[in-house]
Formats: structure tokens, sequence, C-alpha cells
């Protein structure tokens, strides 16, 4: 039974829905908190690889300026009905905005990025699935859509590309 979609969701807390679901519970976390997964899980796998892990952080927040400037050149609004993972979750400002998604364009770029340097089908596929269940949990909380979710992906693979192929050629001197 989806959770989310019950109508008797909104009547009952998140540690309730973690106490009658705890494997969805902690998959909708894990999607949640994916970008942030796969900015350590970068890092780490990174570390030796010379200048990469610091590019790697660098690009993280790069990432997210350019994902501002676009929620705001844009200004298509989220989904209605949303439901919030935490209670901490704030979409005013800038954040009332959904395309593109944030989380959709950090994980993206996080897994891009690692995949470019070390290519590694291991990581890659690791990262892919911690970037479909952002994906997913983004979708099924109705904190986007699919549209804002692809165009995250698109932007956050394109913000990866051009990242890593200027590190390159700032290193090898082309």
């Amino acid at each position: 039974m989806d959770v989310i979609n019950n109508a008797k969701f909104t009547n009952i807390t998140m540690i309730e829905h973690m106490e009658r679901a705890p494997l969805q519970y902690g998959l909708d976390m894990t999607g949640f908190f994916g970008p942030i997964i796969l900015l350590m899980l970068n890092i780490w796998q990174l570390c030796g690889n010379g200048i990469y892990s610091t590019i790697s952080l660098v690009v993280f927040f790069i990432n997210m300026c350019i994902n501002k400037i676009l929620k705001v050149w844009i200004r298509e609004p989220r989904p209605s009905g949303g439901q919030s993972m935490i209670t901490s979750e704030d979409y005013g400002g800038i954040e009332q905005y959904g395309m593109p998604s944030a989380h959709s364009q950090s994980a993206f770029c996080s897994v891009t990025f690692l995949y470019l340097v070390k290519h590694s089908m291991i990581s890659l596929i690791g990262g892919l699935s911690i970037a479909s269940l952002t994906l997913y949990q983004r979708w099924k909380y109705r904190r986007h859509s699919i549209e804002q979710l692809g165009v995250g992906a698109i932007v956050g693979i394109l913000v990866a590309y051009i990242s890593y192929t200027l590190t390159t050629n700032i290193i090898t001197g082309q």
C-alpha cells in the first residue's frame, strides 16, 4: 500500500509512517537525502584523485547556484498538494518554484562527475540507484513533476560534464 497516496496520510505522523512501513520510510529518507549521500560518496571515492575531490565539492555548490538562478528565471511552481518528509522543509521564496528540481540536479551531477573521473560501473550503478530513489521520492511526495525532475537531471549531467571537461583541460594544459 502506498502510504503517501492514502487519504489518511495527512493524519499520521512521520513516526507512525516509519513504524507502519519501515523499509518504505528508509527508502524515502534515502531518496530525500540522496544528494548529500552522493556528495559524501564522491568525496570519499575521489580522495587520492588529485584535485577532483575538491572540484567535486566546488561543483556541488556551483550547481546549487545554477539551480537557484534557473528557478528564478523559469518560475514554474511546484505541484499542488506536496507532502513534507521532514518538518524543516521550507518552500518559501525561491523554493516555491520547482523547475528544475534541485534534488534531481544535484544527484545526477554527482553521479555523472564521479563516473567521468573513475569510470567505475559499480559506482555508476550504485549512484544511479540512489539518484533513482531521489527522483521517486520527490515525485511520490508531490514536490516535483516528472518534467521538473527530468530537466533537473539533464542540467546536473551538463554541469558535471562541463566541470569535468574544464578541470581535465586545465590539469592537462589543453
